[in-house]
Formats: structure tokens, C-alpha cells, sequence
């Protein structure tokens, strides 16, 4: 009797471990869409690569593909928070000094000096992401420490210094029809208002028609437009700006729609860390503190050959949310200029340095001590908008798994990524499906490419953690949503 127990045992342990090892191999939901979309005609050029496992197993739920380098877009984010979020914690706050140099004259209420903005790094000043952040908060609290020295005027400058981030803001290989763009904001060492302003047009009924420029908000000095956005049948902005970071020329092209007034278009800032230094010398002669001398950066003072005489003294620090939520805004809303200081600020950490080329290598290097196979993968920035990234599905779900078992601050990185139906890049989707409201998921959109890469539970209760990329789809970009989509909600489906 004990004999056939045990080998009833052993029988039922045989195909236990068999069934679940093979898993992705068995007929199920996941592998049935994933079959329909890998036969998919809009998908027949494209590369694709898919990979979920059961993150408590290890297990391979489905597999196409997984070790395909492919354009990530977006999903690079991930990388990026998960490096900072490791190396800092969820605590670290970025900070911005306000200083002064020379000697305070208190019979005339001068000073013989300069006012300095010490950058640090901090994406969030200004920012409207924050509510300790937006309204101009930092501004009043830096006329408050100005006027508190007892001077009415200042015989130098104001000063940015964004010295702790190379100079070369905007990464090699982002493109020109980028760069200029709101989107296509660098990481500054001074970075202020999110680096971007606003234009807007005004657009007739006639087609072909140039669209006239109304105002620009706020006001940035010595910009220049050539102007060459027309009005068109279309239904939202098929605009571009295009300019190289320091250049005050800014070529607009592209189309808006008919009949528009004060139509928005957002670009990028050509020198964050002069304009911080011109508003902040704005703000304070309105608030009648006079200067000598106009704005200027520590930048520029090198070109010319001259440096600020004197030790800096603080008047007041500027400090940026935690981390924990600068992550969660990157990851949510995917904001490139987040992510690409929260790559510079890893390269300080792990290099010494803060430049875009040699702080992508550090963070590869820093994954593969991790464990990860990083064979294929090229990281060029870290917001994932160059089209010169390339990562694997199996590498972002190694990422993901590791988080999740390794990292003491998973519940932070996972509580970062959008929910399905409910908020960010997928508030529009996966409604009244499984997988709203279960799905954590990172969406990664760029020309010709979609990425999802996240975090679900299925019916069954397998924790799975997934990736899938496709780029250069035949379809609209849509179109190729919805077909990812089916691939998602079809995880959380999975009874198996």
C-alpha cells in the first residue's frame, strides 16, 4: 500500500512539475492572442518580442521572441527609475542653492557682488507636476532671502551655475525634429518650469494659410522664430520646433488645425539655466532690488573668459520633492526631462559624472553586476526617446522580477507605474476588462513603436511580470494599441 502511494506521489509530482514547466507551451488565452498577433498582418514587418513569466515560479507563461533588441521608447523609463531609486532611495531630495558673493555696503545697501543660482541637479523647480513646486513658490521664498540681507541693489549679476551636469543638455542622438520640442527637454544642471515654454497660434480658414503667432508664455529673451506652421484639415498638432540647445533660432513647422485661437504649442527651453537666471533677476527688480550687470550663467562667463571673484556664501536652499515622487511622476505622466536627469544623477553616483553617453554605460554596467544578460542592449538616454536604445523583453522583465524580489523599495517603484484604466499613458484603456485596475504597466510610445512592460495577477493567481515591444508596425499606432491591449488583458485572464 505504501508502495502505490508513493509512486502515486511521485506520478502526480511528475506531471505537476511537467505541466508547470511547460507551461507556455499549453493551450492557453495568452498563447492563443499571442498566436494571433504574431500571424497579424499589420504586424508582418515589424520586430516583435514578447516574454511573461510567473514571478514566484519563474515560470515562462508565453514566450515570442524574447531576446530581440528592440527600440523600448518610454519603457527605458523603467530602467532609469528603477537605477535611481536604488542608488538614492526614496528620500533623497535635490537641492538648489541661492548664494552671494562680495561684501554688503550697509550705509549705500549695496551688494559689491553677485547673486548665484548653484544648481543641483533638481528637474522639479517650478515644476507643475508638484503642488510644493508650481505658482512660482521657489521665487517668493529666493526675494524673501535677497531683501533679507538689507540691500536695495546689486552691482554684479545674476549668476546660474549649472556646472554639476555636462553642458551638452540634450543627448547626441535625439533627433532634430525633437530636440525643440516640449518633449525633447535635456537634463540641465539648473533646469526651471519644466525647461519648456509655450507659443500661441492663431489659425484661419483657409488651408495652406500661415498660422499667426499670438504671445509666447513666459517670455523667453533673444528667441527668435521662422515661422512656418500652416493651417490644415487636421485634428489635433502636426507641428514641430526645431533649434539646437543654446541656439535663440527656432525653426516651427508642420500643421494645426482650421480656425484655432490660441492654439498651444510647446517647446523646449534653449537655455534653462540663462532663463532661470533672467526670472529670477525679473522677479527681484520687481520687487526693487536694482543690477548692475545683465543675467548671465557661469557657461557663457567661460566663453568670455571670465569667472565671478569671491567665495559664495548660502542665503537660502531650495529643495526638491522626494524621490520617491519625482519617480512616480516620470513613470505615470513619462516625463523625458525627469528621466533624463535621473540618468545624469545615477552617472554621478556611479561614475563621478554627469553626462549622457558615459552615464547610459555606467547604468548597463551597474544591471549586468546585477545579474542581467545585457547582450544587445544599448542605452543612448534616459528617457527612451533616441531611436538608438535598444533592450530586450526578457532584460525589462529580469528588471521588473528584480525589483520586485531585491529591491527594499518595491512597493515604491510598483505603486509608481500607471494602473490600468485608471490613470497616466492607460487611463483610456482596458475597460471593463481583467485587467483594469489590476494592470501596473509602463506604456512607451515613439514613430513606429509601442512597449508595455508590467506587472498583473491573473485569475489563477499567477503574479506575472511581462514585457512586449513592436516596432515598425504597418498600422496606425492605434491600431497596434488595441492589439497589444488584447495581449494584456489577456494575461489577466489567464486561469492556467
Amino acid at each position: 500500500m505504501r508502495k502505490i502511494l508513493l509512486s502515486f506521489l511521485m506520478i502526480f509530482w511528475v506531471i505537476s512539475v511537467f505541466s508547470q514547466r511547460h507551461l507556455e507551451r499549453r493551450h492557453h488565452i495568452v498563447n492563443k492572442v499571442l498566436k494571433e498577433i504574431v500571424q497579424d498582418n499589420d504586424f508582418k514587418p515589424a520586430g516583435f518580442g514578447f516574454f511573461a513569466i510567473d514571478s514566484k515560479t519563474g515560470q515562462v507563461v508565453a514566450q515570442y521572441h524574447p531576446d530581440k533588441a528592440l527600440r523600448p521608447a518610454s519603457n527605458q523609463k523603467l530602467i532609469s527609475t528603477a537605477t535611481a531609486l536604488d542608488l538614492y532611495g526614496p528620500d533623497y531630495k535635490f537641492e538648489t542653492k541661492l548664494e552671494y558673493t562680495g561684501k554688503i555696503d550697509t550705509v549705500t545697501h549695496i551688494l559689491h557682488g553677485n547673486i548665484i543660482i548653484k544648481g543641483g541637479g533638481d528637474p522639479t523647480l517650478g515644476s507643475k507636476y508638484f503642488d510644493e513646486t508650481k505658482d512660482h513658490q521657489f521665487l517668493k521664498q529666493w526675494i524673501h532671502a535677497v531683501k533679507s540681507l538689507g540691500i536695495d541693489s546689486v552691482a554684479g549679476a545674476v549668476i546660474a551655475d549649472a556646472r554639476i551636469y555636462s553642458w551638452d543638455i540634450v543627448p547626441v542622438s535625439w533627433s532634430w525634429t525633437n530636440m525643440g520640442d516640449y518633449y525633447g527637454a535635456g537634463a540641465c544642471g539648473l533646469s526651471v518650469f519644466d525647461n519648456y515654454y509655450t507659443i500661441y497660434f492663431n489659425s484661419d480658414s483657409v488651408i495652406g494659410d500661415t498660422a499667426q503667432i499670438v504671445k509666447v508664455v513666459p517670455v523667453v529673451p533673444n528667441l527668435v522664430f521662422n515661422n512656418g506652421v500652416v493651417a490644415d484639415t487636421v485634428s489635433d498638432d502636426e507641428s514641430n520646433i526645431m533649434g539646437a540647445p543654446y541656439c535663440n533660432m527656432r525653426y516651427l513647422r508642420g500643421n494645426i488645425p482650421l480656425k484655432k485661437t490660441n492654439f498651444k504649442v510647446k517647446g523646449s527651453l534653449p537655455d534653462p539655466a540663462y532663463f532661470a537666471a533672467f526670472e529670477v533677476e525679473k522677479s527681484l527688480q520687481d520687487n526693487g532690488i536694482r543690477f548692475g550687470e545683465k543675467p548671465t550663467t557661469m557657461r557663457l562667463l567661460k566663453l568670455e573668459g571670465k569667472y565671478p571673484v569671491g567665495v559664495p556664501r548660502v542665503l537660502t536652499i531650495t529643495y526638491s520633492p522626494p524621490l520617491s515622487e519625482i519617480i512616480t511622476q516620470t513613470n505615470v505622466h513619462s516625463v523625458n526631462l525627469f528621466a533624463e536627469h535621473l540618468l545624469d544623477q545615477c552617472g554621478l553616483k556611479l561614475i563621478g559624472r554627469a553626462q549622457t553617453g558615459l552615464d547610459a554605460k555606467a547604468v548597463m554596467d551597474f544591471w549586468e553586476e546585477k545579474g542581467m544578460d545585457i547582450q544587445g542592449m544599448a542605452l543612448t538616454d534616459g528617457s527612451g526617446l533616441s531611436q538608438y536604445n535598444a533592450v530586450t523583453p526578457r532584460q525589462m522583465v529580469f528588471l521588473l522580477n528584480y525589483m520586485k524580489h531585491n529591491s527594499p523599495y518595491f512597493d515604491i517603484y510598483y505603486h509608481s507605474l500607471p494602473i490600468a484604466g485608471q490613470d497616466g499613458t492607460v487611463e483610456g484603456m482596458f475597460k471593463g476588462s481583467a485587467a483594469e485596475g489590476n494592470l501596473r504597466v509602463k506604456s512607451g510610445t515613439i514613430d513606429r513603436v509601442k512597449a508595455y512592460t508590467g506587472y498583473v495577477t491573473s485569475r489563477s493567481g499567477r503574479e506575472i511580470v511581462f514585457s512586449m515591444i513592436v516596432n515598425n508596425f504597418s498600422c496606425k499606432s492605434k491600431v497596434a494599441r488595441a492589439k497589444l491591449e488584447k495581449l494584456m488583458v489577456a494575461l489577466a485572464e489567464l486561469k492556467k
